[in-house]
């Protein structure tokens, strides 16, 4: 079912049908003490796939951790933790895309990769 209302929000994004379903006042003061999201979404930082526009979610509706690339690391893994163990998440996605920069950098030539700053090899 989760899945499901993903797919159908991602549906409505690329069919130009999208609700954007923001909250009203009153429901986003809500949100300032609890949030209860159905998903985590390990997601890459590219500014051209906002995680929940693309699937057309709300406020609160999903737990987001953004990286470029969306890497596995000591900090994503623990927000993943995060999700799962105190909020409850009922579903983690992994969120690829096409034309990744950063993966796209990753296969460059050793070369090239050795000219980058030492805090990308990590």
């Amino acid at each position: 079912e989760i899945l499901a209302d993903l797919q159908r929000g991602n549906v409505r994004f690329w069919t130009n049908c999208a609700m954007r379903p923001e909250r009203s006042a009153f429901e986003r003061r809500g949100l300032i003490s609890k949030q209860f999201p159905s998903v985590a979404i390990l997601g890459c930082s590219d500014s051209r796939v906002p995680t929940e526009i693309v699937f057309d979610q709300g406020l609160g509706d999903l737990f987001v951790i953004r990286v470029a690339g969306n890497c596995l690391s000591t900090s994503t893994q623990a927000s993943l933790q995060y999700a799962i163990n105190h909020l409850k998440v009922k579903v983690v996605v992994v969120l690829g895309h096409e034309m990744c920069g950063a993966v796209k950098a990753a296969q460059l030539p050793q070369e090239k990769l050795e000219q980058e700053p030492s805090e990308l090899e990590q």
